[in-house]
């Protein structure tokens, strides 16, 4: 019962993450220990954690059955030239992936600026400055990649504090401590289920957006396009939201390397988008493939990303 009201606390309309002294009682203790976990974690060196986090990720990821059944649908799908192995190889390195990305969230959480801008690089920055110095606000469109959160707190310390929407965490706990954790170096997190409106109105201030464009909602608001191999249900809407705003819209895509230790942003020019919503929809797509194939490993194959289909087939069963 607890649960569900956490579940229905962060799903309402209106919402904002905050603090409660409730988050005290024995039912948050779990969260606590695992957030000591992890600022212990924080100060071990780099190297160090993402070597046990290596070992780490390759077990959960033979145990997470559903989500590794998701990403294996997804590159049959979007990869069909692939053999088996190849597929059973990129899920093992995403399992990795992630894990490093997660055993490093407290170090995102309270290292200091000077030390995140260390680990960080960024591939095409100038195609950020240029649109800023011309007066442009701007949306970065961000494909879901692992290192999406750190590389977006890691902006902000560069004085780039961005406004993004998100879907709020089930425990109401996390919820609060991820969102302190987001906006701690400046910016705003808006719940998803408060509208689109609070975030436009950001960007058209000045804020530079953060817009995850690859989630499937359904027929009814997307259009079909070409993804990868494949087709998908893909929103449309990115030139109207960049007119609503006054806005340029410009790729990125984050990504952990292990070997350097460095959270890259690839940055790409300003897109090129119609008035025509099957064109839109398009171009992000084809953006998110040259993004995602040089290192498919980075991408989160565990949504589900082709649920929507023509046939109304179910392809995860």
């Amino acid at each position: 019962m607890a649960e569900q009201n956490d579940i229905r606390l962060t799903a309402r309309v209106g919402y904002q993450a905050h603090w409660s002294w409730s988050y005290l009682l024995p039912k948050y203790w779990g969260v606590w220990l695992g957030i000591a976990a992890l600022l212990v974690l924080a100060f071990v060196p780099f190297r160090l954690r993402d070597k046990l986090a290596a070992k780490l990720g390759v077990l959960i990821g033979r145990k997470a059955k559903k989500q590794r059944h998701r990403a294996e649908v997804n590159l049959r799908y979007c990869f069909p030239h692939w053999t088996d192995a190849q597929r059973e190889q990129v899920i093992d390195e995403m399992f990795v992936c992630v894990t490093q990305v997660m055993l490093g969230i407290g170090e995102i959480a309270v290292r200091s600026a000077k030390h995140l801008q260390t680990r960080s690089e960024f591939i095409g920055l100038e195609h950020i400055k240029n649109a800023k110095a011309e007066g442009k606000n701007i949306i970065l469109m961000v494909p879901h990649a692992w290192a999406i959160d750190a590389s977006g707190i890691i902006l902000h310390t560069h004085g780039m504090p961005m406004t993004s929407m998100y879907n709020p965490h089930r425990n109401p706990l996390v919820d609060w401590l991820w969102t302190m954790t987001r906006q701690r170096f400046g910016g705003k997190m808006h719940a998803r289920q408060n509208g689109i409106k609070p975030f436009l109105n950001a960007v058209k201030k000045g804020e530079m957006g953060y817009y995850l464009p690859d989630e499937d909602y359904g027929s009814e608001l997307s259009e079909y396009v070409d993804f990868f191999a494949t087709y998908k249900a893909t929103l449309p809407g990115l030139n109207k939201m960049a007119k609503l705003s006054k806005a340029v819209v410009i790729p990125m895509f984050p990504r952990y390397n292990a070997e350097c230790g460095k959270y890259e942003m690839e940055i790409h020019p300003v897109m090129q988008l119609s008035d025509e919503p099957e064109q839109s929809a398009r171009a992000m797509n084809q953006e998110i493939e040259t993004f995602v194939t040089p290192t498919p490993a980075q991408y989160v194959w565990i949504l589900r990303l082709l649920k929507t289909r023509k046939d109304d087939e179910d392809i995860y069963r």
